[in-house]
């Protein structure tokens, strides 16, 4: 059952899930929907939002250079006078 990939094997979309509570702007809210829309165009079915989200985060995981990219253009790694 354990090679079977994650989708496949649970019985419920959380099942084996944490509950993470964290907190995100109202642009970041507003645009996943986009984000929602265009991952199913490109997989052909419909994707629930938790499984999207920890997609995002293992993303970020695997490619944590572009997660500093996004850091540095909120204000991270700035010069300090």
């Amino acid at each position: 059952m354990d090679s079977l990939p994650y989708k496949l094997r649970r019985e419920k979309v959380n099942e084996g899930r944490e509950q993470v509570p964290y907190f995100l702007r109202s642009e970041i809210i507003e645009a996943e929907g986009d984000l929602q829309d265009t991952l199913e165009e490109l997989l052909g079915e419909s994707v629930y939002k938790s499984d999207y989200r920890e997609a995002a985060m293992v993303v970020a995981q695997r490619n944590p250079e572009l997660v500093a990219e996004v850091l540095r253009e909120w204000g991270y790694d700035l010069e300090k006078s």
